[in-house]
């Protein structure tokens, strides 16, 4: 394929996924201006790895693990430099919301302390809804074997959850 076609084929898949792209990181991050900066970056790193993109495979997967590796490195970059909710955005949130808030933290801050083929998994599963069939076409594998790295992961999250209580009680 040539370079205008080529382009011409990103633009358009890149307006079939841009929503859901974004509603994707707005629903991790709750606010727009981030959510929107990493949707940028998302599709700036697709277009530029558009060549490596397998034509025979469906867009949306594969964008969204381009999203979710930026996301997940704005996260490593804001746990480092502190957080990424504001004390004020926290005090402002109704009690309920706050605690939801802590949760979420939570459980990015140990997203980011586990493998990311795990954090992967783990967000094709429950941010993609995919399913362990889907999940296990897009790795490679039996479904059965989706399912037991599935289980797996999950596992490697509740200890990571698990350490950051104890380290908080401590």
């Amino acid at each position: 394929m040539g370079a205008v076609a080529d382009r011409e084929l990103f633009a358009q898949l890149m307006g079939e996924s841009e929503r859901r792209v974004y509603a994707f990181l707005a629903s991790k991050v709750r606010d727009q201006t981030t959510a929107s900066d990493i949707a940028q970056e998302a599709f700036f790193l697709a277009y530029r790895r558009f060549d490596s993109y397998d034509r025979s495979r469906p867009f949306l997967p594969w964008v969204m693990t381009i999203a979710y590796n930026c996301l997940v490195d704005y996260w490593r970059k804001a746990a480092r430099e502190g957080g990424d909710l504001p004390d004020e955005q926290l005090l402002a949130a109704p009690e309920q919301d706050r605690d939801d808030v802590w949760k979420q933290q939570e459980i990015v801050e140990a997203m980011t302390r586990i493998s990311p083929e795990d954090s992967a998994l783990l967000t094709m599963f429950y941010a993609e809804e995919c399913s362990l069939a889907t999940i296990g076409g897009r790795l490679g594998v039996a479904e059965g074997t989706a399912k037991v790295r599935l289980f797996r992961a999950r596992a490697a999250l509740k200890k990571q959850v698990e350490a950051l209580h104890e380290r908080g009680a401590a």
